[in-house]
């Protein structure tokens, strides 16, 4: 029978230069499960993934992770995608002057004997995107021809042609016009299909469509609950809300 977790964090603590980013982190997730890490900018949501991922490599932290019933010890984030787990950045990882198709296989080339099979790769591509909702779109046109709402989606297509058992979504949407971002949290389990998802998000608004929310404040779990039960709690939206605008007038950034 599978393990009815597919990722546990234990006691995960995280410092630069003594300051700790994460402070005692613990929290488990089901498979099949879409789980939202929200919290203000800097609180730890993205160190926690980038020690999940292998970015910050195993011995710069403190802590367990197993995944699918082992103790991983990632050094880099090849090793994390290996055993499925994939990470999608705010920031855009895409080659302006690719094809859509060549984007999507980026570091995943479709080839034999080392050569390019670009019959394969332009329809798998096609496939990928028609499951993203995005099956209007030419694979051989450059991805700089389209709009950063279309490129945030073929980097989840990327991921998707990864198989990755965990998704882990940093911030997908920051950049999104509000249109556009309703339309991928509309579709957002349809997207994913039967895979298992971390969501990270400033604004617990984004966070709607998950089963669980866990709030991060300074390096740690704060509270988890749904996203209906979390609104309910009276000044937390509210506080919330203050922590990131007080974040921006002082001129940080995400």
């Amino acid at each position: 029978m599978a393990e009815e977790y597919i990722l546990e964090m234990n006691h995960i603590v995280k410092a630069f230069s003594g300051v700790k980013a994460l402070d005692d982190v613990n929290f488990k997730v089901k498979r099949g499960e879409i789980m939202a890490i929200c919290g203000e900018n800097g609180a730890g949501k993205s160190t926690l993934m980038n020690v999940l991922s292998g970015v910050y490599p195993y011995g710069t932290y403190e802590g367990d992770i197993v995944y699918c019933g082992e103790t991983c010890q990632f050094h880099n984030i090849k090793e994390s995608e290996h055993k499925g787990i994939v990470i999608i950045h705010q920031e855009l990882a895409l080659s302006p002057y690719l094809s859509v198709a060549e984007n999507v296989f980026l570091g995943n080339e479709r080839q034999e004997k080392g050569v390019i099979d670009w019959t394969r790769t332009r329809r798998e591509a096609q496939t990928l995107l028609e499951r993203v909702g995005m099956g209007n779109i030419n694979v051989n046109v450059p991805v700089n021809t389209l709009g950063v709402g279309q490129q945030q989606m073929i980097e989840i297509a990327k991921a998707m042609g990864k198989k990755a058992d965990l998704l882990i979504l940093d911030e997908p949407t920051a950049a999104l016009d509000p249109v556009t971002e309703n339309e991928i949290y509309t579709k957002f389990h349809e997207i994913i299909g039967k895979k298992t998802a971390l969501f990270i998000s400033h604004r617990l608004s984004a966070c709607r469509f998950a089963g669980e929310i866990l709030v991060f404040e300074k390096g740690d779990i704060v509270q988890r609950g749904s996203h209906d039960s979390l609104c309910a709690q009276e000044g937390l939206y509210r506080r919330m809300w203050e922590a990131q605008a007080k974040y921006y007038a002082g001129g940080q950034k995400a």
